[in-house]
């Protein structure tokens, strides 16, 4: 659908310094992440705004649930 490659693997640690993009997803949120702490151990990513890919999933995302929220408002009516 968006047209983005996904390789669905398991992920080490110290990889993430060398991701040139990195993002986190928590219950329809998607944010990018500049760097990650570890138990005081920071690492950093190499972009600290949203890149394209994280854009585009941000973007989409952010539309799908404004897209929900405009017709859940459209759905509400006032009983008198």
């Amino acid at each position: 659908m968006l047209g983005i490659k996904v390789e669905e693997r398991e992920v080490h640690f110290s990889e993430v310094s060398d991701f040139v993009e990195c993002g986190l997803c928590e219950q329809l949120r998607l944010s990018a992440l500049a760097r990650v702490v570890d138990h005081g151990r920071e690492i950093a990513c190499t972009a600290e705004e949203m890149r394209p890919v994280i854009r585009k999933l941000y973007d989409t995302l952010t539309g799908i649930q404004l897209e929900e929220y405009r017709l859940l408002r459209m759905d509400i009516y006032e009983i008198k």
